[in-house]
């Protein structure tokens, strides 16, 4: 007798790539806020979650940042190659999405393995020993997200 377990509705995988890009966010937000002053730290763990999971870069703000922080983003991203579980989350994240690009482009679309292939030069690809299926990619993004700590903004005492 088997189980078999229903496919993840389209909201739930949705849900689960915003639990990734918040985890993400929130995990290089705590490693920048040790080193930069606050501001900076938000705008460069934004830049560099939005350029690991193919977000555009967003408002004019962020595009301005982007581009006068080129460097230290291209830094930041270099340096995720010692860290193996954004590059699991990224990994399996591009993955999901390159498949369901895949599937709804077409067999003829060659663009659908971009990401993924823009992830292994960076050499942040992390091979895994079976590919995610949706619904492992939604428990994945779950515990992602809720062992990922958040950090509010403390105000600064009135002194």
């Amino acid at each position: 007798m088997s189980s078999k377990k229903p496919m993840p509705s389209v909201e739930e995988l949705i849900r689960a790539e915003k639990q990734i890009f918040t985890g993400v966010y929130w995990r290089l937000f705590a490693r920048y806020a040790s080193r930069f002053a606050e501001g900076y730290a938000s705008y460069l763990a934004l830049a560099v979650t939005r350029y690991l999971l193919s977000y555009p870069d967003g408002d004019e703000q962020a595009k301005m940042f982007h581009e006068q922080n080129r460097n230290q983003i291209d830094q930041e991203i270099l340096a995720l190659r010692k860290d193996p579980d954004i590059r699991r989350v990224v990994t399996d994240t591009l993955v999901i999405k390159a498949v369901f690009q895949h599937r709804k482009g077409g067999c003829g679309k060659d663009d659908a393995l971009a990401l993924v292939e823009n992830l292994k030069k960076l050499g942040l690809y992390q091979e895994g020993s079976h590919p995610p299926t949706p619904g492992s990619f939604v428990r994945m993004a779950s515990a992602f997200f809720s062992e990922t700590p958040v950090r509010v903004p403390i105000p600064a005492p009135n002194t």
